[in-house]
C-alpha cells in the first residue's frame, strides 16, 4: 500500500539519511574520489538550501541536515554515478530534488542502495581515512547518526513486529505536524543520548518518519547496513540497550507531581497574534527567524510545552526548539 499524503516536511527528509551514506560512497580509488574528498572536507562550509526552514545546523534534525548536504551534490551528479536509477517512483525529476511536494516523496531503488553501501564499507575500511575526516563528521553529522541508529535499533530491540508496522504504519499517515498517535513502549520524548544529552521529540519523530518510508519502499535493510557501517567506523564503542538510550519514567516525568500521583503536564496557550519568539527572556533578546530573516510566529491558539519562566516570560518547547514568550501575551493551561 503506497501513501501520497505525506507532507513536504515528511517528503525530503531522505536526504540528511541518504547523503550520510552518499557523500562517503566514492572514497574508493574511482575518478569521483577526489570530488568527493573535497565534499567531505567541506562539511564545515555547506549553504542552506531550504530558505523557509530556520536554520540552526549541525544542531538541528533531519530536515535541516539534509538542507546543508543537498548543497554538497546535485541530483544529477549523484545519478550520473549510479549503475541504476536512484528511485523507483516519487517527485524527483529532472535533475533536481523537489523538496516542497506535499504529496509525494521518493520511493528508492534498493539496487542503487544496495551498490552505494558497498562502495562505503570499502571507503571506511581504511582507517587512515576514518581517523582524518572523524573530527569532521563528529562535529556535522555524529548526532544524527547517532539518532537514527538509535531509533532503528530501539524499533528492532524493544518492539514486537506488530507493533513496529503499527507505528510505521501510523508515522506514514501522519500529516508531520501532529504526534498524538499512541506509541505504545516507544516513547521518543523518553530519548537521550550518550553525552547526556536529551532529544525533543519533534526531531525524532521525523527520523522516525524517514525509517517508516524505507520500510515501506523496501531499502530499510540496506539503509540500515550502509548508515550502521559508517557509524560503527567512527564510533565502534555503540551498542544499543533500552536502559542507555531511555529516560526512566522519574527522569521524563520530573520531581513534580500533581494530583493523586498523576504527573500533569503544563502547556503555555498562544493569546495574541504575530507574537515574537525570542532566544532569551528580555525583549532585547534576538528574535527566531525564518531563513529569509522573518520572524516566526505561533498561532493563536496553539499549545506548547511549559519548560520553566524567568521575569515576564515562558520558556516554551517549540517544536524542537528552546524559546521565550511573554507572559502578557499567554496563558497557563494542564
Amino acid at each position: 500500500m503506497k501513501h501520497s499524503h505525506v507532507t513536504h516536511r515528511m517528503g525530503t527528509t531522505f536526504l540528511a539519511a541518504l547523503a550520510l551514506i552518499i557523500i562517503f560512497s566514492s572514497f574508493g580509488g574511482d575518478s569521483h574520489t577526489q570530488r568527493f574528498k573535497d565534499a567531505i572536507m567541506s562539511l564545515d562550509n555547506t549553504s542552506h538550501t531550504l530558505t523557509a526552514e530556520f536554520d540552526y545546523w549541525p544542531e538541528c534534525g533531519i530536515r535541516v541536515t539534509g538542507s546543508h548536504l543537498a548543497s554538497l551534490i546535485s541530483l544529477t551528479d549523484l545519478q550520473k554515478m549510479l549503475p541504476c536509477p536512484l528511485y523507483v517512483s516519487g517527485p524527483h525529476h529532472d535533475g533536481l530534488w523537489d523538496l516542497d511536494n506535499e504529496y509525494e516523496y521518493g520511493h528508492y531503488n534498493p539496487e542503487a542502495i544496495e551498490w552505494l553501501t558497498g562502495v562505503a564499507q570499502k571507503v571506511v575500511s581504511d582507517k587512515n581515512f576514518v581517523r582524518t575526516s572523524k573530527p569532521l563528521i563528529d562535529s556535522y553529522l555524529y548526532r544524527q547518526m547517532h539518532i537514527m541508529m538509535v531509533i532503528h535499533d530501539a524499533l528492532y530491540n524493544d518492539c514486537s513486529k506488530e507493533l513496529r508496522e503499527k507505528v510505521f504504519n501510523s508515522s506514514l499517515e501522519a500529516n508531520g505536524e501532529s504526534y498524538e498517535t499512541d506509541w505504545s513502549v516507544f516513547a521518543l520524548d523518553r530519548l537521550k543520548l550518550e553525552d547526556g544529552t536529551y532529544v525533543y521529540g519533534n526531531i525524532d519523530y521525523r527520523f522516525l518518519h524517514f525509517w517508516a518510508r524505507r520500510w515501506e519502499d523496501g531499502t530499510i535493510s540496506q539503509f540500515y547496513q550502509g548508515l550502521s557501517t559508517i557509524f560503527k567506523a567512527y564510533h565502534p564503542e555503540y551498542e544499543y540497550s533500552r536502559e542507555s538510550y531511555w529516560k526512566t519514567e522519574e527522569e521524563w516525568r520530573g520531581e513534580e507531581w500533581y494530583g493523586e500521583g498523576e504527573y500533569s503536564e503544563m502547556y503555555v496557550v498562544i493569546d495574541g497574534s504575530d507574537l515574537r519568539l525570542r532566544l532569551g527572556p528580555s525583549t532585547s533578546a534576538d528574535t527566531f527567524k525564518w531563513g529569509d530573516g522573518s520572524n516566526r510566529h505561533p498561532k493563536v491558539g496553539e499549545r506548547f510545552l511549559y519548560l520553566g519562566e524567568e521575569g515576564d516570560f515562558y520558556q516554551i518547547n517549540f517544536h524542537g526548539n528552546t524559546l521565550w514568550v511573554s507572559k502578557k501575551y499567554t496563558h497557563l493551561e494542564e
